[in-house]
């Protein structure tokens, strides 16, 4: 059983954080190198090139090492939880690589003096509400009907139910926890649902309003990728909405005992789970790019190699978090990877940092009851 867990943890987990790690900095911008704000031309430099390969060869040396710890200790002293522990050492490690190569970065900046000759400007996309940027919040109908499913289906044959619940069950499928029939027990998998459908739709807001960075050098450019980056990203968020919030129908039809596959068909259907939302995500990333950046437009514009986004690096610790007191823009693009996070100077911070420590200790709690 350990050696199954080992294996399913190696690649839904572990090859994947492997993948995206490596290929983070070429999901990012040009002109964000690391999480430095930098001129176009410096990808190509070869000092540049030489700390991508030292990036590269660091975090997959150090990831592989880490997962080797844990995976012997899990496997030696049978700790299936140090299988899922792993996830937040792995994530430790990726964050590590990617703090000293910024340091880096950004120390090489200043001696290199890469933007003194540069203007520095700021430009303001006009069409930041435009309806150009969202995909139509009526897809969301989709998955919410999905949820209002689960919902009936569990109050109908709720009456019918056993005093004993399968409330747990293994990849296999088979059942390993009972409980007592309540609502808690029988309406738990819903009641997630519905938490997931308002993430989903709060996720796509977030997109929809979130600050567009615009190239000074080529803008026109960049505005177009930025609108079509919002709307390719938005349509990933109601694609994984639909495919997860289908799945957990699919444990509450077994949990109803409604339906009831085989151990093969159930393996299948779990690796699937897990496994196409990172496919779609590494095609979109890789289609797609940071504010657009891998989106390949018409356009006759030129560029002007003068002219730099306003050097704002002191806003950012490590390129992970922004504060910004003058800046009343709430959600911000990631300079590394792809994704979005807060300007921390923003009043609304309190809240959403309550409301991420409320979701990471349960997710936590999770991790060790499953």
């Amino acid at each position: 059983m350990l050696s199954f867990v080992l294996f399913i943890n190696f690649f839904t987990i572990y090859l994947p954080l492997l993948v995206f790690g490596i290929l983070m900095p070429y999901y990012s911008k040009k002109t964000l190198l690391f999480g430095v704000n930098v001129p176009q031309n410096i990808s190509s430099d070869e000092k540049v090139k030489r700390l991508k390969k030292i990036y590269m060869r660091n975090y997959s040396i150090s990831l592989t090492l880490v997962m080797l710890i844990f995976y012997t200790v899990g496997f030696i002293y049978e700790i299936p939880n140090a299988f899922n522990v792993s996830v937040f050492a792995f994530i430790l490690v990726l964050t590590a690589n990617y703090i000293y190569i910024h340091l880096k970065v950004k120390n090489l900046k200043k001696t290199e003096g890469w933007i003194i000759d540069k203007k520095q400007v700021v430009i303001v996309s006009t069409n930041s509400n435009s309806p150009k940027r969202k995909i139509s919040m009526k897809y969301h109908i989709i998955p919410a009907v999905i949820v209002l499913f689960t919902w009936v289906i569990s109050a109908i044959l709720y009456p019918n139910l056993p005093d004993q619940i399968p409330t747990h069950f293994d990849f296999k499928g088979a059942i390993t926890t009972y409980k007592a029939k309540s609502f808690v027990t029988v309406f738990s998998v819903p009641m997630t649902q519905l938490g997931m459908l308002i993430m989903f739709y709060f996720i796509s807001v977030m997109i929809s309003k979130s600050k567009m960075t615009i190239d000074p050098a080529k803008p026109k450019t960049s505005e177009k990728q930025n609108l079509i980056a919002s709307r390719r990203w938005g349509l990933f968020t109601i694609l994984t909405s639909i495919w997860i919030i289908t799945h957990f129908l699919y444990i509450q039809l077994c949990i109803l005992g409604v339906i009831n596959f085989s151990h093969t068909f159930n393996i299948i259907i779990n690796i699937l789970s897990i496994v196409f939302p990172l496919v779609v995500l590494t095609v979109f990333s890789l289609i797609t790019g940071q504010s657009g950046s891998r989106v390949n437009v018409d356009s006759n514009e030129i560029e002007n190699e003068k002219l730099i986004h306003k050097d704002d690096d002191d806003y950012w610790k490590w390129g992970l978090f922004y504060y910004n007191p003058d800046d009343p823009s709430l959600w911000i693009e990631k300079r590394f990877g792809i994704g979005w996070t807060v300007n921390f100077a923003h009043p609304v911070r309190i809240v959403l940092g309550i409301a991420t420590i409320i979701i990471l200790i349960v997710s936590i709690v999770l991790v060790f009851n499953t």
